[in-house]
């Protein structure tokens, strides 16, 4: 059935989420708001009281080679993880490697999401945002893969003119509206692996904001919300709202790629919201430009994105998704360098945010400017560009 839910609170909790067990020693602690360390006896506490609850949905999906259990009590919540990825038909007829208790009627005063990474058991209770399962499942995956020599990576990709593409970019910057551009065929809008073979997708579903959505601003958007919508599947989250989305089955953009996996990329984008106006709408960028962006992810947070954000700011976010990269920055960005220097890949920023003179970019012109960069390349321009986000470092 389709669903409209109003959350409490409308964004993501990070400052609310501890990590347990021995193996969080491999956390990145110099980001504290992100990565911390909780006792022990907390998380027991917590994980018995919640255990016991019941729990009318269990719902099991593979993802990059992880078996997850997902055990909630709320309807809403269970068809956003049927919207987001390819439940198994049977909960029970399989071993699953993780373990998440998700409970929206445990009586709390502040979200509390806790991930024990022994034990493979993950909490979240006192929250009814939807984005916190599927962020607590790809939280758990970038500290894993990585284990395994598989890079995850907070962007979406796709293909085009023979070419498939990535597009790194934080919450309202444009990556799923540009990635899900009518001319593209779309493997994955907001999280994607790279591994030796190629890249695959991690979810099989979409969460796109819903601002402003129209069928001229947004037609493959507009229309998969529309094929949501009649086969009873649409989940509508905190319509009205700064953080307003929508979750559908990939499967309903009409676009979209059928198969999990593919080559090994051909171009990269980096999308920033440049608030500030100081970059130009696309620069081709190389070497220690690409290390230093990655690692830093300059942008501009949106309203809503996460509590008491409420106006736009700039904010550095390194690997464009620090929330959700849990070990240390080098260990992801080491392995991106060496992929893209070992595939020959090419990256470009892109500054979906203001011009000099404070006015946004249209749409239709940045989605122009990725098309023209994949089909016909531009020139390096990372000593210019590296300088200018050198200066913002320097300033914020």
């Amino acid at each position: 059935m389709n669903i409209s839910i109003t959350t409490k609170p409308t964004g993501r909790s990070p400052e609310n989420k501890w990590y347990f067990g021995s193996r969080a020693e491999a956390l990145d602690l110099s980001r504290p708001k992100y990565n911390r360390i909780g006792n022990e006896e907390d998380f027991w506490d917590l994980h018995w009281k919640v255990y016991e609850l019941d729990y009318p949905h269990v719902l099991v999906f593979y993802t990059c080679g992880i078996c997850f259990r997902v055990h909630t009590n709320d309807d809403r919540h269970a068809q956003f993880v049927r919207n987001m990825f390819t439940v198994e038909d049977d909960p029970w007829a399989h071993s699953s490697d993780w373990e998440i208790y998700h409970n929206t009627d445990y009586k709390i005063d502040t979200p509390k999401i806790y991930i024990h990474l022994n034990e493979k058991r993950a909490i979240i209770v006192g929250t009814t945002f939807l984005g916190e399962i599927k962020k607590s499942v790809f939280g758990i995956l970038s500290f894993e893969l990585p284990e395994h020599k598989v890079l995850p990576m907070h962007c979406s990709a796709f293909t085009y003119e023979d070419s498939t593409n990535l597009m790194f970019g934080l919450s309202g910057t444009g990556k799923t509206t540009l990635s899900s551009d009518p001319d593209y065929k779309l493997i994955g809008d907001d999280e994607i692996a790279w591994n030796y073979e190629g890249v695959n997708m991690i979810e099989t579903g979409c969460y796109a904001k819903s601002e402003g959505l129209s069928p001229e601003t947004h037609p493959t958007i507009f229309d998969a919300v529309e094929r949501a919508k009649s086969n009873d599947c649409l989940v509508e989250e905190n319509p009205g709202e700064a953080n307003a989305r929508l979750s559908y089955p990939l499967s309903f953009v009409e676009n979209s790629w059928e198969m999990k996996d593919l080559d090994h990329p051909n171009n990269i984008f980096f999308l920033t919201m440049d608030a500030k106006g100081v970059f130009p709408p696309i620069s081709k960028i190389s070497g220690d430009t690409v290390r230093r962006f990655f690692e830093t992810g300059y942008t501009s947070q949106m309203p809503g994105t996460e509590k008491g954000v409420n106006e736009i700011r700039p904010l550095f976010s390194p690997c464009y998704g620090s929330p959700f990269m849990p070990r240390d920055v080098d260990v992801y960005s080491d392995m991106l360098m060496h992929k893209i220097d070992t595939h020959k890949v090419n990256v470009y920023l892109v500054n979906t945010g203001m011009d000099k003179n404070g006015v946004r970019y249209p749409l239709e012109f940045t989605r122009q400017c990725v098309k023209d960069a994949i089909v016909t390349g531009r020139e390096d321009n990372s000593e210019a560009v590296l300088s200018t986000l050198e200066t913002l470092i320097e300033r914020k």
